[in-house]
């Protein structure tokens, strides 16, 4: 009997391959002596409490030793226990601990009401491709927050982040 631990397991894993895939080919003609590869994750639950800040499920930070193109990929599980019909909540893997809303890799997750019951576990993967950051220092975050300030509030009880960066062509 397949649990819906072991679904959430597998869908976890074929993000982290697609990642994989998608830095493959983004990468497939640089070498890769300036390749990085990190992340970042946990299964501690993390309540979205606020419209107006942004709360970082996971940051991994970076040294980039050369100009580097990063892909970022993020993914979160959300535990259905709203009251009411409709709640918005917005997702983004960013290099900004405040980024604006609306940018590309934004994703807004609508989650209606569920029953008390059988409350149902949703997934929203954001991915943000960066180029030509500059060598330095940076933090890279999964964010999360409530679309507007009358959403329920709401658990997230998973999430990763994979960073992988590699010279430009």
């Amino acid at each position: 009997m397949v649990t819906i631990e072991k679904v959430i397991q597998l869908k976890r894993q074929i993000l982290m391959a697609a990642l994989m895939l998608t830095a493959t080919f983004l990468f497939s003609s640089m070498s890769f002596a300036g390749t990085i590869v990190q992340g970042c994750g946990d299964n501690k639950s993390i309540t979205l409490t606020s419209s107006t800040n942004w709360t970082t499920l996971c940051s991994q930070k970076v040294t980039l030793a050369t100009t580097q193109n990063c892909v970022l990929t993020g993914s979160a599980k959300v535990h259905n226990n709203v009251v009411d019909l409709h709640n918005e909540y917005r997702f983004t893997a960013d290099k900004d601990i405040n980024p604006i809303t609306g940018k590309k890799a934004e994703r807004l997750l609508d989650v209606t009401q569920g029953s008390a019951a059988d409350p149902i576990d949703l997934s929203v993967a954001p991915v943000n491709e960066m180029k030509n950051l500059a060598p330095g220092d940076y933090t890279f975050r999964l964010l999360a927050e409530k679309a507007d300030s009358a959403a329920d509030d709401i658990n997230i009880t998973a999430y990763t982040l994979g960073v992988v960066c590699g010279d430009p062509q």
